[in-house]
């Protein structure tokens, strides 16, 4: 089977999926056009003032770092580029679309911390070996685990038993969902980057942060950014264990951290691989100590 064909069995076995916010289809839409002006992405922003405030927040915090206060949507737009801006919407309206008020407030707020420490690891992977991924790196990361908060919102009670029963008994969690629904929230993420129709690199990083058997990271639309979310993804683990606890390390989890690592000594600035492990735990507590708060 394809995988256009196992997401589809995926996409009818959790139900409909969620429709993208009109504001990000249309965002999407002009940022495709590489000579789009920013007064255009701009006025369709600003049609949403939550939206707008919550990216200006995003350009503050001390995952970007500035130097000056991002005090409007243009000034932002300016800074940090169009792409990245672009970027931060999608994430922002993921979030927004996929929370659900009656699902169980630890798990979400600890999905939501992982998921901002692997999007801060992501960038500074990519800062430190100079991969140059214009915002996908903090994207990636950040929504990687997507296909949790689409499970918690459609099964419910019946997926946090799952995630219970991983944390509990230190099984793969990725092993679990495959027994109980056929496919991991890794593949249900890749399901609505296709219902949305997201890059395909995106797309791809989303589905291979974790091993997913027969797949290989250089499948994907984009390798390197694969491979660094699934880094991320790892280190924010053994860092911030969270509500799951520490990822069982099997043969199979090892092998996929080893392939990422592999696939990462092409960089413009690799890792030395003496202590690489050191370097990237330092690089976690950075990102831990800087807040993890930005929504």
């Amino acid at each position: 089977m394809d995988t256009s064909q196992h997401l589809q069995k995926i996409i009818d076995k959790v139900g409909d999926l969620p429709a993208m916010p009109s504001t990000v289809a249309e965002v999407l839409r002009l940022t495709q056009d590489m000579s789009v002006g920013m007064d255009e992405v701009s006025a369709v922003i600003e049609r949403d003032a939550a939206l707008t405030a919550k990216i200006l927040r995003i350009s503050n915090s001390s995952y970007y770092g500035m130097r000056q206060n991002v005090g409007s949507l243009k000034l932002a737009l300016v800074i940090l580029g169009v792409r990245e801006v672009r970027n931060i919407v999608l994430g922002i309206s993921v979030f927004d679309t996929l929370h659900d008020d009656n699902a169980d407030t630890l798990l979400a707020a600890n999905l939501k911390e992982h998921s901002l420490l692997v999007a801060g690891l992501a960038k500074k992977l990519d800062s430190e070996m100079r991969l140059n991924f214009q915002g996908e790196d903090f994207i990636a990361g950040l929504l990687h685990d997507m296909g949790k908060m689409v499970l918690l919102n459609k099964l419910g009670e019946k997926y946090l038993n799952i995630v219970r029963v991983a944390t509990y008994s230190n099984q793969d969690l990725c092993d679990l969902e495959r027994d109980a629904f056929g496919f991991s929230h890794a593949e249900a993420a890749a399901a609505l980057a296709a219902v949305w129709s997201l890059p395909a690199s995106l797309a791809d990083a989303l589905r291979l942060h974790h091993y997913t058997p027969g797949e290989s990271l250089e499948d994907a639309k984009n390798p390197k950014l694969a491979a660094v979310v699934r880094v991320a993804n790892n280190a924010a683990h053994v860092a911030c264990p969270g509500e799951e606890g520490p990822a069982p390390l099997t043969e199979e989890t090892q092998m996929a951290i080893d392939e990422a690592w592999a696939l990462l000594e092409s960089a413009p600035a690799p890792l030395p691989e003496d202590n690489r492990d050191e370097i990237v735990a330092s690089f976690a507590a950075e990102v831990s100590a800087t807040g993890l708060d930005a929504f």
